[in-house]
C-alpha cells in the first residue's frame, strides 16, 4: 500500500481529528505501507531529468521514514505545512483563471459545445457521467502543447518534456483540463466556488494521479472515485479493503 506524502500534508493540516489521522498515517507506514514522494516533487524531476518519473516506490527512502516514525510521532514543521498550503492555493487559483479562459474560449470558438455542456445534469448524482464527458473532450487535446503553457520555467527544454502518457506530468495536466471543465460546468450552472474548494480537488487530483503507475486507488470520497474511474477506467478503484479481492491481495505481496 503506497500512502503519497501529499496524504501526510493534508492529515497535518486538517481542522479535525489532525492527532487521530497523523498517527494512523505511522501507523500504517510503521506496519509496512510505503510512502512516495509530493506530486509537485515527482513533477519537477521530470522536467529536470526530461523524463518519464520511474516506480513510485523507493525502498532507501521508506526505510528512512520509517526511522524517523520511530524516533519521533510527529516529524513535520508546522511553518513547511503552511507553506505547503499557500503553493496549493496558488494552483487552486491557476486552476480558476484555466477556466476562466475556458469559458472565452468555448463561447467564441466552440459555442455548440457551450451548449452541449449546458445540457448535462447539473446535480451531485450527475457528476460521474459529467466527469467521462469532460475526460473524452480532454483526450482529444495535445498534452504536450499544453505543457508548454502550464509548465513555464519547470525546464530549459519544454520541447522534451511532457511527451507522451508515460509521463506523470501529462496525466497530471490531463486531470486538471478535466477538472477546470467540471468547474467550468460549474459556473454555468451558477456554482462560483472559490479557490479553497478547489484546493480539495487538487488533493483529488493528487491521489488520482498515482493511478498512472499504481494498479488500483483505495478511497471512500465519491468525488475521488469518480474521478480514477473516469480518468483510468482500466484501473481497479475500491471504497474499502474488504472490497479488495483476495487474489488482487497476493499479487500485492
Amino acid at each position: 500500500m503506497i500512502l503519497p506524502d501529499d496524504l501526510y500534508y493534508e492529515c497535518a493540516s486538517a481542522d479535525w481529528k489532525q492527532k487521530e489521522l497523523l498517527d494512523r498515517f505511522r501507523d500504517v507506514i510503521l506496519a509496512g505501507g510505503c510512502i512516495c514522494p509530493r506530486r509537485n516533487k515527482i513533477i519537477r524531476e521530470e522536467g529536470e531529468s526530461l523524463s518519464p518519473y520511474g516506480p513510485l516506490v523507493d525502498m532507501q527512502t521508506i526505510s528512512a521514514v520509517r526511522q524517523t516514525f520511530q524516533q519521533n510521532s510527529r516529524p513535520y514543521n508546522q511553518a513547511e505545512i503552511d507553506t505547503a498550503y499557500r503553493d496549493e492555493l496558488e494552483i487552486a487559483q491557476r486552476i480558476m483563471d484555466l477556466a476562466d479562459g475556458f469559458n472565452r474560449k468555448l463561447a467564441s470558438e466552440q459555442p455548440i459545445l457551450r451548449t452541449e455542456m449546458r445540457k448535462c445534469d447539473s446535480s451531485k448524482a450527475g457528476r460521474p457521467e459529467r466527469i467521462v464527458k469532460w475526460a473524452e473532450f480532454v483526450d482529444s487535446y495535445d498534452m504536450h502543447y499544453v505543457s508548454e503553457r502550464w509548465f513555464q520555467g519547470m525546464t530549459g527544454r519544454p520541447d522534451e518534456f511532457c511527451l507522451s502518457d508515460e509521463w506523470v506530468s501529462w496525466h497530471f495536466l490531463r486531470l486538471i483540463l478535466i477538472l477546470s471543465f467540471e468547474r467550468t460546468f460549474l459556473r454555468h450552472t451558477g456554482d462560483a466556488s472559490g479557490p479553497i474548494s478547489i484546493e480539495h480537488d487538487l488533493q483529488d487530483i493528487t491521489y488520482v494521479l498515482l493511478l498512472s503507475r499504481a494498479d488500483c486507488l483505495l478511497t471512500r470520497d465519491d468525488g475521488c472515485s469518480s474521478l480514477a474511474k473516469a480518468a483510468f477506467p482500466k484501473k481497479d478503484v475500491f471504497s474499502s479493503l474488504d472490497e479488495v479481492p483476495k487474489d488482487y491481495l497476493c499479487n500485492w505481496a
